[in-house]
């Protein structure tokens, strides 16, 4: 199953975001849920901050569950073969879109990681230059914005 795991970087109080339209569960410290083998708590190590996870909207109130991420995707993206795009399913672009210009702002420095593994996806993990919020959304509505990638995002680079 696809998780999505966003850093925080370096706030130190894990802060409620708003209401979205999918499961939120955040925390202070950047531990991966991903098991048995985390794809990226190395890099989660390497910074300080605070862990959000997304996930399917089935999962809202429910924080002792295991989050996915699966009902975020595209019926597109969750058929690609190989499954190797990130696309939100257009009734969760608007909250995506939200959370993510709002976890920016409350980053003290003003900078957030978006991760995204899905043991089905590609085989590869990428890990790219830091881009704007703006070449983030580019990337999505292009279909270019790949799975199993760790993309440091800023409102401006």
């Amino acid at each position: 199953m696809p998780s999505i795991e966003i850093a925080c970087l370096d706030l130190q109080s894990a802060v409620p975001p708003p209401p979205m339209s999918f499961a939120v569960l955040f925390e202070r410290g950047l531990r991966s849920h991903r098991s048995p083998t985390p794809r990226f708590q190395p890099d989660f190590d390497q910074v300080d901050g605070c862990l959000y996870h997304l996930g399917d909207p089935a999962l809202i109130g429910r924080e002792g569950e295991f989050y996915v991420a699966y009902e975020l995707l595209s019926s597109a993206s969750r058929a690609a073969d190989p499954s190797d795009f990130l696309e939100f399913e257009p009734e969760h672009v608007a909250s995506a879109r939200a959370l993510l210009n709002w976890l920016v702002a409350a980053s003290p420095c003003g900078q957030i990681l978006f991760t995204s593994d899905w043991q089905f996806g590609p085989d590869w993990t990428k890990r790219f230059d830091p881009i704007t919020l703006n070449e983030f959304w580019r990337l999505h509505d292009s279909r270019a914005l790949l799975l199993n990638a760790a993309y440091p995002v800023a409102a401006a680079v």
